[in-house]
């Protein structure tokens, strides 16, 4: 069986930028070391890498986002991918996202199925940066209806894709997770009590204002606080920082920046929890990446997270921006002695019980035989 899959690959399977990205690159490779799979990537970008697959252990082609791609539809990037399919000649094509990726999919003429990752008109209300946040409604606003409605074949990551598309959604729906790497289970721990780690984009909707204050509030409960991930707008990060001296926490708050595999695993060893405050979420895989872990989780109830988060149970939940309870529940793992490692414990377990890559690779490739069939039956009819 031979796949394209088309998405933001990383430039580097060993530095990855964006939790699509992982999750791509995740299940890649687990369904590359399943016998029978033969698979191809295609990775849309703005900037290409100029090295096709260099660091892959498959192939994996550059399809290049021109700065003018939105407004001809990208009709180029279609026409690009028909030439690509015509030269490894796949017999499924699976696309990450519903933006360009799901957008010149759905039209190639093969069985395809899109996994929807983050809603993108949700996302757009988040961008920091006016102009860059009328191009993201308008790119929703063209792509990521037509992905939905005009797919034969959806994969739900979260229960929350479904509620949010209800009747739009006209093909198949199959429920599967992302796929967390193997690695991410096998950390071995040495947490430091105190210790909270924020992985993610740092941007605005992610919540990081109201965690900085949350953590001045708890100077005795919180000794260090992390933020690892890119800053697409660097006058954010400014703003941020500024924020930091002014609260007097400066000199806890670390900026890590866009961290390897290898180092996001370490900070992943040293945190006492992971802390996600965001406005809008999916299914983040940076939650599962943690759980995996051993982790406690603190994040906010929104979108997909209260489905892979049990308050009480493998993490704690709280309203998105409300500074004072994610303040209260930062101080209650300082106080209560064995919050974090129960909640830890509790989280490793429903990761492996949910979120193996080898599993969700198997029920992917489930899918892809069960389009294959439809399509042959649908041919023979014809």
């Amino acid at each position: 069986m031979r796949v394209m899959m088309l998405g933001p690959y990383p430039r580097s399977p060993h530095r990855i930028d964006g939790g699509v990205a992982a999750a791509m690159t995740y299940l890649s490779t687990a369904l590359r070391e399943t016998s029978g799979v033969e698979l191809v990537g295609v990775r849309l970008a703005s900037v290409p890498s100029g090295r096709d697959g260099a660091d892959f252990p498959w192939p994996v082609v550059d399809l290049p986002l021109e700065r003018l791609s939105l407004s001809t539809l990208y009709a180029r990037q279609k026409s690009q991918l028909a030439k690509l399919i015509h030269r490894f000649r796949p017999e499924i094509v699976h696309a990450q996202g519903t933006d360009v990726a799901g957008f010149v999919a759905v039209t190639c003429g093969l069985p395809t199925v899109v996994t929807v990752h983050g809603l993108l008109a949700e996302c757009a209300k988040y961008q920091t940066d006016t102009v860059a946040r009328w191009r993201a409604k308008l790119v929703a606003h063209l792509t990521e209806r037509a992905s939905v409605r005009k797919a034969a074949n959806l994969i739900s990551i979260s229960p929350y894709v479904r509620q949010y598309y209800g009747d739009e959604i006209r093909g198949r729906v199959y429920d599967i997770p992302n796929a967390v790497a193997p690695a991410y289970f096998s950390i071995p721990r040495s947490p430091e009590k105190g210790r909270m780690l924020y992985a993610g984009r740092i941007a605005r909707g992610k919540g990081l204002v109201e965690l900085l204050e949350a953590s001045a509030r708890q100077r005795g409960s919180v000794t260090r606080i992390v933020l690892a991930g890119g800053t697409p707008d660097p006058a954010y990060g400014t703003m941020l920082r500024d924020l930091a001296e002014g609260l007097g926490i400066a000199s806890v708050v670390k900026f890590a920046g866009l961290l390897s595999e290898p180092s996001l695993s370490r900070e992943f060893a040293l945190a006492e929890a992971l802390v996600l405050p965001s406005f809008q979420e999916t299914a983040p895989m940076v939650v599962q990446q943690a759980m995996a872990a051993g982790l406690a989780v603190v994040a906010s109830a929104v979108g997909g997270i209260p489905s892979q988060v049990q308050h009480e149970v493998n993490g704690l939940l709280f309203p998105a921006g409300d500074t004072g309870r994610l303040s209260d529940l930062l101080a209650r793992l300082k106080d209560e002695k064995d919050l974090s490692e129960r909640l830890g414990r509790a989280a490793k377990a429903h990761a492996e019980a949910n979120w193996r890559a080898t599993a969700v690779a198997n029920a992917t490739i489930d899918v892809y035989r069960d389009m294959l069939s439809t399509h042959k039956v649908k041919a023979t009819a014809r």
